[in-house]
């Protein structure tokens, strides 16, 4: 990242109370946002419980699918990274299922 990067941070961009996010997936915030960017980051904690959200599920799904490139972090850095590469935190990710989120 340099001093120039634009970092769109939907906790904080969006009300997450009462949100307008539109008739379809399309219009919400999170794809609108998704369709522009360069890289989508996930920082996901110790038990990577936003991995149960459906939002995050949702921008994960679209990067994946759209080739937006995707970077998953926690407190030990970049998953998959050499320092971060395996334990019960990998695992959570590596088995992650959509379908499981609220």
């Amino acid at each position: 990242l340099s001093v120039f990067t634009t970092i769109w941070i939907c906790t904080f961009a969006n009300c997450q109370f009462g949100e307008n996010f539109g008739q379809h997936l399309a219009d919400s915030p999170f794809i609108r946002t998704l369709q522009i960017v360069e890289s989508t980051v996930l920082i996901v904690d110790r038990r990577a419980d936003s991995l149960n959200r459906s939002w995050c599920g949702l921008e994960m799904h679209y990067s994946i699918e759209h080739e937006v490139n995707l970077e998953l972090y926690s407190t030990s850095g970049r998953i998959g990274a050499p320092g971060s590469s395996s334990g019960a935190l990998v695992e959570a990710v590596k088995d992650w299922d959509v379908r499981r989120g609220e």
